[in-house]
């Protein structure tokens, strides 16, 4: 290629000092080089520095594919926080080939990272990635205080991420309106899924909740279901009070019970079905 390069300056006028063009012929690869240019009838010279235009060419495509690089790197990270859970709780005995196994009813298990001991024992909680944002959605909805070998597990994305919910009514708390249904005399294997999906046969709930003791990690014997409407709440409870979930007969009531309430209303339910066993 042939680059031709000039230079203006200011010199005085008597002067009349004369400029020659140089050109010249640079390899793509040519580094930039230094030029001395000799100004004719005049002891002045001229010094510049010349870049290959090729150079910067190839720096400015260097730079934007950096760019794009970086953007491509950040997208992968954060699919990459839709797909990784976080799961604790776990039988001390169960090995990654077994959460495999497990988490397989939902998709591909592409990775499982049990944290271990330095005894090498488990600690009870692993980190699962799964092939999709869709799966890991899939494997929280289904084994999210699921009952494994006497333990509730518990399983949710990895690094806070949220899974999306629609968004409620002002004023509400989140993943719950006002038109609340407080539902009683529930199993003790009852998990919200499958209250959810009790109640998806007659109805659309907006959320479920089964409520769980702290300590011992199983159902209290209570939760609450929310509709988008009252006249949607009132239509479940008249269709569903009364109803046998995992044998027991469900209590539904407008309005949410205190804390108080509730465990006195599930003392005197477990009392009554240990009084009914023993006859």
């Amino acid at each position: 290629m042939e680059l031709a390069a000039t230079a203006a300056f200011l010199v005085s006028p008597a002067a009349k000092p004369r400029i020659s063009l140089y050109t010249l012929r640079l390899s793509p690869n040519l580094p930039s080089c230094p030029l001395h240019l000799k100004l004719s009838n005049s002891k002045k010279s001229l010094h510049f520095q010349l870049f290959s235009a090729v150079d910067q060419g190839t720096v400015a495509v260097d730079e934007r594919e950096a760019e794009t690089v970086s953007e491509e790197t950040q997208i992968e990270s954060k699919e990459e926080k839709r797909r990784k859970l976080y799961v604790f709780n776990l039988p001390w005995s169960f090995s990654a080939e077994d959460i495999k196994n497990l988490f397989g009813q939902c998709g591909s298990v592409r990775d499982v990272e049990i944290i271990r001991q330095k005894n090498g024992l488990s600690r009870g909680y692993a980190f699962i990635t799964m092939s999709s944002s869709e799966e890991a959605l899939a494997a929280i909805e289904k084994f999210d205080s699921f009952e494994l070998q006497e333990r509730i597990i518990r399983v949710e994305f990895a690094k806070n991420f949220k899974k999306p919910t629609p968004p409620p009514p002002p004023g509400v708390p989140v993943s719950e309106t006002r038109y609340k249904i407080y539902v009683s005399n529930l199993a003790w294997k009852a998990r919200s899924g499958n209250l959810r999906e009790f109640f998806s046969t007659s109805c659309k709930p907006v959320s479920v909740r089964v409520v769980f003791d702290g300590p011992s990690g199983r159902s209290a014997g209570y939760g609450f279901v929310s509709f988008a409407t009252q006249e949607e709440a009132d239509a479940a409870i008249s269709a569903l009070d009364g109803k046998e979930f995992m044998g027991r007969p469900l209590r539904l009531r407008i309005g949410q019970k205190t804390a108080d309430e509730s465990q006195s209303e599930t003392k005197e339910e477990n009392e009554l079905e240990g009084q009914a066993e023993d006859a």
